[in-house]
């Protein structure tokens, strides 16, 4: 049964508060629903008496039936908490979690706003609202007198912090003198405490605002939050789907020419064999720079000319190096490769089990490595790019872009980045003529969508060779017997 309780407001004036108590939630508290009716004034009081009784009536109706939710549970805390539990579970990777917590300090108007009452109009001016906040490149942190690394970390001196947090001694030194920080150093700190920025810092706005673009992945964020809200039965609707949102400038990915591929593959063939191999390989299969790096020779399959891509190395800055799961489902994959890449990779094995056996001890048999969750796992040392420094360790994943720019500059060629092997590789294969779902398959993209969306440029040019062809075909083509007579006349 509702509870009516009459109450007087500040301009006199008289309200009723309605209160529904359904049931008790899965941690044992009462659910409590409430909402607020004010009599007409142009009504007598027994007519105003009977709508108060209906709309109760009505509203508890549907308190019960589940058309209406709490208002005790906030954004913030829901948002948080479902971060936490995504990664915990493994349906977010660390390093996507660590993203999202990164944005949380652009949601904080709405933080403590109850879900029920996130409307698409208080996203719509959060949105504008972060259009002009300060970006990350634009504001510098600085260390809060009282904040004591040492002591925080509960460790003696700045060595021992580097060594348990993955943070270098000069940026600790940097930190701890009073000196400006960039936002990724602060976040560095934060995380390898678990303190806000917040606490542990006092920041200055330097120019520039938030781009669209982050803009975008803000929203995805809040999106996702209102989505599992809403299969949790504290939204009614996921009002993120009718926010308004700058559009963003479609960028064309970088495919390189084939006569840069050339020069690049006759440069990197100078090369040591461990990075001429693995520039041959990205050419060749387009993988991410971690998925190459994190294949060991046991993924190597010279009977059937294919490796399996099952795990990618990455690296956070308060994790260090860690390997875990491709980026997603469809990235776990089987490629198979040109005769020539694959006898390039016998010929580097031989290599390496030579390298290996000159070190001999001092080349471990396993390796502890951590995970995405950061629990250390024990790992073959079998990894085909490895270090001779950190004995058989795999290599972080900026170890390429230093190769390709190194190759770049020595050789007088315009910059390559890892991601543009990438494209290039999608693009040959569009350009060949193989069909969106086979080359998303090849790439481990989420669905040929993810292919059409990227590569919509590349694909259209193929479409059009493919209507010349068809139009050559049908009315530029001459038959067998014409193109003999030719010939023999």
């Amino acid at each position: 049964m509702a509870t009516i309780t009459p109450r007087t407001n500040k301009d006199g004036s008289l309200s009723y508060r309605i209160r529904v108590f359904g049931g008790r939630d899965s941690e044992g508290k009462q659910r409590t629903f409430q909402t607020t009716w004010k009599p007409d004034p142009a009504k007598s009081d027994s007519k105003n008496q009977k709508d108060l009784n209906k709309y109760a009536a009505d509203f508890e109706a549907k308190c019960l039936s589940g058309a209406v939710v709490e208002h005790k549970v906030v954004f913030g805390k829901y948002c948080r908490q479902l971060v936490d539990d995504k990664q915990q579970s493994g349906e977010i990777k660390a390093s996507t979690a660590v993203f999202y917590r990164g944005l949380y300090p652009l949601l904080h108007d709405i933080d403590g706003i109850p879900l029920p009452q996130i409307t698409a109009n208080v996203l719509n001016k959060q949105y504008r609202k972060i259009l002009d906040t300060p970006a990350a490149s634009g504001v510098k942190y600085r260390l809060r007198p009282k904040i004591d690394l040492l002591k925080l970390g509960n460790v003696p001196n700045k060595t021992q912090f580097s060594q348990k947090y993955g943070i270098a001694v000069s940026t600790l030194n940097v930190a701890m003198s009073g000196n400006n920080v960039s936002q990724a150093t602060a976040d560095k700190l934060s995380e390898a405490l678990e303190l806000p920025v917040s606490i542990m810092f006092t920041s200055e706005c330097t120019g520039g605002t938030t781009s669209p673009s982050q803009l975008h992945k803000v929203h995805s964020l809040v999106s996702m939050v209102l989505s599992e809200a809403l299969k949790d039965g504290l939204v009614t609707q996921n009002c993120a789907e009718r926010v308004r949102l700058p559009k963003l400038p479609k960028a064309d990915p970088r495919f390189l020419e084939a006569s840069e591929i050339g020069a690049l593959l006759s440069a990197a063939s100078s090369e040591p064999m461990e990075i001429k191999v693995m520039v041959f390989l990205a050419v060749a299969t387009g993988a991410r720079r971690g998925e190459l790096l994190g294949l060991e020779w046991s993924d190597v399959n010279f009977m059937f000319g294919q490796i399996e891509i099952k795990q990618a190395v990455y690296y956070r800055p308060a994790t260090g190096l860690y390997i875990d799961t491709p980026k997603n489902d469809s990235s776990r994959r089987f490629i198979r490769l040109p005769r020539e890449i694959m006898d390039l990779l016998k010929e580097y094995k031989q290599e390496w089990e030579r390298l290996r056996s000159q070190y001999g001890t001092a080349f471990p048999d396993t390796l502890k490595i951590k995970d995405g969750s950061g629990k250390l796992r024990e790992y073959n040392a079998d990894f085909v790019f490895c270090q001779t420094k950190n004995m058989g360790m795999p290599h972080a994943p900026d170890t390429f872009n230093k190769w390709l720019t190194g190759i770049c500059k020595k050789n007088g060629i315009k910059h390559v980045n890892p991601h543009a092997l990438r494209h290039s590789a999608a693009s040959a294969l569009i350009y060949g003529g193989v069909d969106p779902a086979s080359i998303a398959k090849y790439l481990g993209h989420t669905s040929p969508q993810t292919t059409e969306k990227v590569y919509a440029h590349a694909l259209e040019e193929s479409r059009n060779r493919n209507a010349e062809i068809i139009g050559s075909f049908m009315f530029g083509g001459k038959s067998d017997k014409e193109a003999k007579k030719e010939q023999i006349g």
